[in-house]
Parts: structure tokens; C-alpha cells; sequence
């Protein structure tokens, strides 16, 4: 949590606590320095807890509750393309290739997988950046990629940089990724589904066949 998240978990407790200290105060009637105040303050305790509790695993998802301590929902496939500045043994760049990322998310963490029709990766160091002063929404990742198929070479890492945009019907994420190989490129991918979570480019290729569905960067890599 940030300096900002910790003073509104910390407002929001103490109101919490306070709040059903005060209830039972007027239900029961006990004095302030009685045996009863002190359980009635053990109850605020636990219900805020239990509230936070859900917010954590469950509550930060949903549209207005979620406000309280704001953080994007990304869980769910993405789907969209990438290009890269790799170059073949005649100097040919490919077009940009379709390209899918998978993102599972907790309010403590997120995962990313990305499958493309030669590779995949996974992320082993994940980091959602948030900043309101300066209008930051930024998924950045470090990651492991492998070819797909025999003959090819091993793991490579990489990183990753996106932007997110969204608005009230479409989330997108779009932003540089470069690899130990020094090759860099651009991804752009748009949130098509929140609780189905792809397992390989071609489950997800056959599952949207639509060109249409699958986001154009509309870019050109110099």
C-alpha cells in the first residue's frame, strides 16, 4: 500500500470500530470504562476485519465498493498484436503478429502469461503502477519466454511496459517490451473476457476466429 492507501485503510478501520462501538453503547447502555466497553471495542475490531477481509479477496472488484482503495480489475484475457524490430537473415521484418495476454489478479498481486503462435512467457516480477497526480496507469513486468516447438533456443527474459486505458465498455493495454536478445517491439491487447482465463494461443485463436476481435496496433516502428 502507498502512503495514501494506508491513511484511507487506517480512516475508514477507526470509522468502522468506532461506528459499532457507539451502536452498542446506545443498544446496551454500559459504561464507558466497563467490562462491556471494552468487548464492544474487541467487536468493532473484529467486524472491521471481516470488512476488509472482503474487500481484499472479493469486494475491490466491484464497481462502487472498489472506489474506497481504487485499483483497476484485470483479470481476464486480452487479446490484440504485436510487432517487434527482429529482423531475419535478410533483413525482413514481420508484420505485426496477433498476440494474446492472460492477467490473474488479487489485490496483493498479479500474474501475466502471454502466448503468441511461436512463443509463450510468464512473469516472475509484476508491478502495477498507480499515480492519480500524474493520470499513471502502468502494468510492468519482467518475463521468461520460450519457443514453442523442438529446436528452438531456451528461455529468454524480457521486460514490459503498458499503459492502460479505459473507459466505461473497453480496457486496453498497449506499451514497449524489449528482450535480453535486443530486440524491442509494441504490444496492444483489449480486454475481451474477465473470468475466462486462456491456456494457449491456439484455444485462444480458435475461440475468436473474428478478425475483428483481434485489437490493430496501427502503429509503425521505426
Amino acid at each position: 500500500m502507498n502512503q495514501t492507501e494506508i491513511k484511507i485503510f487506517t480512516t475508514i478501520t477507526i470509522l468502522i470500530g468506532t461506528g459499532i462501538w457507539f451502536l452498542l453503547f446506545c443498544i446496551q447502555g454500559f459504561e464507558v470504562s466497563s467490562f462491556d466497553s471494552l468487548k464492544s471495542i474487541n467487536t468493532g475490531i473484529t467486524i472491521s476485519g471481516l470488512f476488509w477481509l472482503t474487500y481484499f479477496k472479493w469486494a475491490w472488484r466491484w464497481n462502487y465498493i472498489r472506489k474506497l482503495l481504487y485499483k483497476p480489475n484485470l483479470n481476464g484475457t486480452w487479446l490484440g498484436e504485436f510487432s517487434s524490430d527482429w529482423e531475419n537473415e535478410h533483413g525482413q521484418k514481420n508484420p505485426p503478429k496477433k498476440f494474446v495476454l492472460v492477467l490473474r489478479q488479487h489485490w496483493f498481486s498479479i500474474s501475466v502469461r502471454a502466448f503468441t503462435h511461436l512463443q509463450k512467457t510468464e512473469s516472475y516480477v509484476e508491478t502495477l503502477i498507480l499515480d492519480d497526480s500524474k493520470g499513471t496507469k502502468l502494468l510492468a513486468y519482467l518475463y521468461s519466454e520460450k519457443r514453442i516447438g523442438t529446436g528452438e533456443h531456451g528461455v529468454r527474459q524480457g521486460a514490459a511496459e503498458l499503459d492502460l486505458i479505459e473507459n466505461e465498455n473497453t480496457k486496453i493495454l498497449e506499451g514497449h517490451f524489449w528482450t535480453q536478445a535486443g530486440t524491442r517491439g509494441y504490444i496492444k491487447v483489449k480486454k475481451i473476457v474477465e473470468s475466462d482465463f486462456i491456456d494457449s494461443f491456439e484455444q485462444a485463436n480458435n475461440k475468436w476466429q473474428k478478425d475483428s476481435i483481434w485489437e490493430k496496433l496501427n502503429i509503425h516502428e521505426s
